[in-house]
């Protein structure tokens, strides 16, 4: 009924139709479907792998990533002061208590910031998922609970300094900004 063309005669015909090209022969392998399950299974086991490792190791792994990075800085350290705001630190963990601020600042700002931080790492490509906070365990609130972290790292963060980076003048989009103490290993 409808003759073929060969593609190499439509310029001269100056005729571009669907019925004059053949459309590709599309086949249904079970060898493509098991290698693609198989690497599925691959993937399941490296995250749930990575799931299992201790949170040392996580959070070294954190620190590692923003170690020169001045805007992850910037995050973490707001991060960390809007915890210090409702009495989430490192001092007493096991006496911490929710005061009439905790749940307007944990999901007006706590919840915002770690969904911030964890896209910006997921843009830099230090980050393949993202860790929830938890309302619910004062005690542990998550990944980036600040009794996870080092001393020494957590109130370098605070002062708004580290390691010779100052991030304190780091712009941002958000209504308000921490207040950086003081530093007390000035000269």
């Amino acid at each position: 009924m409808f003759r073929v063309t060969p593609r190499a005669t439509l310029p001269w015909l100056k005729v571009l139709s669907q019925a004059h090209v053949l459309s590709p022969v599309r086949t249904f392998k079970l060898p493509s479907i098991f290698s693609a399950v198989k690497r599925a299974n691959e993937i399941d086991e490296k995250f749930t792998n990575l799931a299992e490792r201790p949170i040392d190791y996580k959070v070294g792994e954190i620190i590692k990533q923003v170690d020169k990075e001045p805007e992850l800085l910037f995050q973490l350290g707001f991060f960390f002061y809007e915890c210090k705001r409702i009495g989430i630190t490192q001092d007493l963990i096991n006496n911490r208590k929710r005061g009439v601020l905790y749940w307007p600042i944990f999901f007006g700002n706590l919840i915002p910031l770690n969904r911030a931080f964890w896209d910006t790492m997921h843009l830099m490509n230090k980050a393949q998922h993202s860790h929830r906070l938890n309302p619910f365990k004062i005690n542990e609130i998550g990944l980036l609970d600040p009794k996870n972290f080092p001393s020494d790292f957590y109130k370098q963060l605070l002062t708004g300094k580290y390691n010779g980076i100052d991030f304190r003048d780091t712009k941002v989009f958000s209504m308000s900004r921490p207040q950086w103490e003081e530093s007390k290993d000035t000269v």
